[in-house]
């Protein structure tokens, strides 16, 4: 398991407004549980610091 921060952001590139850190086995774990939150309308997955994917939902 790695450790990864989903940040929920104002805006894509904006401001961080909640934090969560979650176990996933690997990037399309991460990437899929980020995109099923309800709480996560634009996220960046990150994984010891680097970016992963940017999740927007319409």
């Amino acid at each position: 398991m790695k450790h990864y921060r989903v940040n929920k952001l104002t805006r894509p590139g904006g401001e961080v407004v909640k934090k969560k850190d979650i176990l996933a086995d690997n990037d399309r774990d991460a990437i899929d549980r980020a995109r099923n939150d309800d709480d996560c309308p634009v996220c960046e997955v990150l994984q010891a610091g680097e970016p992963v994917a940017v999740i927007l939902h319409n």
